[in-house]
């Protein structure tokens, strides 16, 4: 079943089916995948100090990147 989302005035995003799937989702996988029911634009939501904070698919993959580097540097010293 796919998440759907909607974006409000302000930027923030509205849960528009999905709310138990999403929270089921994060809990077990630490994110979840969501789509824009407006522009189908795809997101990875995560939950990050209590706060749900949503990626687009460009964003999420620099993040995972710099993470990736980060870990690769750490593990040389």
């Amino acid at each position: 079943m796919t998440i759907y989302v909607n974006k409000e005035e302000g930027g923030a995003l509205n849960v528009v089916t999905g709310h138990m799937q999403l929270q089921a989702t994060l809990s077990v996988n630490g994110k979840a995948s969501v789509q824009n029911m407006h522009t189908g634009e795809q997101l990875e939501v995560h939950e990050v100090g209590g706060q749900l904070l949503a990626l687009s698919e460009d964003a999420a993959a620099a993040v995972e990147s710099a993470a990736a580097a980060a870990i690769s540097t750490a593990a040389k010293r």
